[in-house]
């Protein structure tokens, strides 16, 4: 069974969470927001988080989160024990695994804590690649698909984009274009 069709499985399932962060940049970037959603859409955690290093005014201009709105904000170490609890064990789906779990351990590293392995604490599946497949824009030097943004991927459905760029707003939209793409 190949690695789209398994991710659709557990879409239908039910039995998942969607996760999305919002960071301080797209390399060395720590997570300033970060959200997690049941398959039914009710959030589990939904939280501005205080990074270490301050938000660009770059960043800022893409996602709306300011300095000022993260200062009293939990510190990453604040809450990953609850994270790791929410999501351990669990289906977890992501819109770009593979960038949040980065964002992850930078943030760890940033804060002086030791890594959690998120791939060893949950199984992780990836939405984007998922829905590269679907959208079938194939490159043949690289032999995969070629990535989609979210918002190409809500295009592609005919769903509204809620709050784009923020973490909640994109767990909802990557919720529904799962929903989409396993029939339901």
């Amino acid at each position: 069974m190949s690695e789209l069709q398994e991710m659709l499985n557990v879409i239908r399932s039910g039995e998942f969470l969607i996760l999305d962060t919002e960071t301080t940049g797209l390399e060395r970037g720590e997570v300033v927001q970060i959200s997690i959603i049941d398959s039914a859409g009710t959030p589990l955690i939904n939280t501005l988080v205080k990074p270490v290093e301050e938000i660009p005014p770059s960043t800022t201009r893409i996602h709306g989160i300011t300095n000022g709105m993260v200062a009293s904000a939990p510190r990453f170490v604040d809450f990953v024990d609850n994270l790791r609890q929410t999501i351990g064990g669990k289906q977890v789906i992501v819109y770009n695994a593979v960038y949040d779990r980065k964002m992850l351990h930078q943030s760890a590293e940033a804060a002086g804590i030791e890594k959690t392995d998120w791939r060893a604490l949950s199984r992780w599946w990836c939405a984007m690649e998922g829905f590269a497949e679907v959208y079938g824009d194939y490159n043949s030097m690289r032999r995969s698909y070629r990535w989609q943004k979210l918002s190409t991927a809500a295009q592609y459905y005919h769903l509204p984009v809620v709050d784009a760029h923020s973490a909640l707003g994109d767990c909802l939209t990557t919720l529904a274009i799962c929903k989409r793409m396993a029939g339901i």
